[in-house]
């Protein structure tokens, strides 16, 4: 079973090095949940509206696609580099 990433680990550079900032990532999902479930009734009308052309599938599964996307992110590190600037983004 996959999991979502529970925590994320930002490393901004300070003069002595990087400052580790761990926020909980977690947090972020009930928010997600609700707003999900109050646009739940607006994308099924907007789906019964475009049942007929065909396109009602694709605005159904955005919100699996979305889960399906977050739920992949443990494990993801972005390093950002401009210049002498660096920024590192862990998803743990």
């Amino acid at each position: 079973m996959n999991w979502p990433p529970l925590l994320l680990h930002l490393r901004i550079p300070t003069s002595d090095g990087f400052f580790g900032l761990w926020l909980p990532w977690f947090l972020i999902y009930p928010i997600l949940l609700a707003l999900m479930l109050i646009a739940l009734p607006i994308v099924i009308i907007i789906a019964l509206i475009l049942l007929p052309t065909g396109k009602a599938r694709l605005l159904i599964m955005g919100g699996p696609y979305v889960w399906r996307i977050l739920f992949s992110m443990r494990g993801l590190n972005v390093d950002i580099n401009d210049g002498p600037k660096r920024m590192t983004f862990n998803f743990v």
